[in-house]
């Protein structure tokens, strides 16, 4: 993967006008903008390819999304790696649209300008108590266990309570609980955030509720991420013989989604 200063960027893109008949940037370096490059790379053999990305390592969710405890899924970022190998292909982090580089400027320079990024902020719920102390959005606490620089400061406090409130129920949902809750020695062996792991070791948390609108039945998340959170060593899950039966209506909504 070619990493080039962000001040030799303009100058290489510039000398390169005439010698490359498609000049493509994405603007976003995770899956979208991974595979974005990959199809222009195969599809245009005369094309070069460039992602700008305001973080200076690649590969987006994939590095800071997925679980730690889950390196089978973060296996894709190989494919990414085969991509950035590709001698049309350039990588500039510390690139932020808007202040490093307008997207006007970015028009002028290439030919197709792909905006690949995803959101990087909460939506409010807009109900009282969201903003008190100890609540935190999935994306910050994910975040946050998995290095991302934006939330390497969240210090989640973790000792005060030994109970946990989920909101959700999808597969997000479990990987936090899954985090909180898996026994440390297995943790070890992830590549969770070395801070995050310092304040697991001294978390208290033993109990997590998680809250949906609707049922287990009706969760959002796989079957995969739920025989994980019930294989955890120890580990007693509460769950209501009542809220696992199933209505025609419930039927009805498996067969459409």
């Amino acid at each position: 993967m070619a990493i080039l200063p962000t001040t030799k960027w303009f100058s290489r893109r510039l000398a390169s006008l005439s010698s490359h008949p498609l000049r493509v940037c994405v603007v976003g370096s995770g899956p979208a903008g991974f595979y974005t490059a990959e199809k222009m790379l195969k599809a245009h053999q005369g094309a070069e390819v460039d992602i700008v990305d305001r973080l200076p390592t690649p590969f987006g969710l994939v590095r800071s999304g997925v679980a730690p405890d889950h390196p089978e899924t973060k296996i894709v970022a190989n494919q990414y790696s085969r991509v950035a190998q590709n001698d049309r292909f350039f990588y500039f982090g510390n690139v932020s649209l808007g202040s490093a580089i307008s997207l006007s400027e970015l028009r002028e320079l290439y030919h197709v300008v792909v905006l690949a990024y995803g959101a990087e902020s909460d939506r409010a719920l807009r109900i009282p108590g969201e903003d008190l102390a100890g609540i935190y959005s999935a994306r910050q606490f994910v975040w946050w266990y998995n290095g991302h620089p934006d939330c390497r400061s969240l210090n989640p406090d973790l000792q005060s309570t030994d109970t946990a409130v989920i909101l959700g129920q999808g597969n997000v949902a479990l990987d936090v609980a899954r985090i909180l809750l898996r026994p440390l020695p297995e943790l070890a062996t992830t590549d969770i955030a070395d801070h995050a792991f310092a304040a697991l070791k001294e978390s208290s948390i033993r109990k997590v509720y998680l809250v949906g609108r609707r049922g287990p039945v009706q969760a959002a998340c796989t079957a995969k991420e739920l025989r994980e959170l019930l294989g955890i060593k120890d580990l007693y899950v509460n769950l209501k013989k009542a809220d696992l039966l199933k209505s025609p209506l419930d039927e009805v909504s498996f067969i459409f989604v």
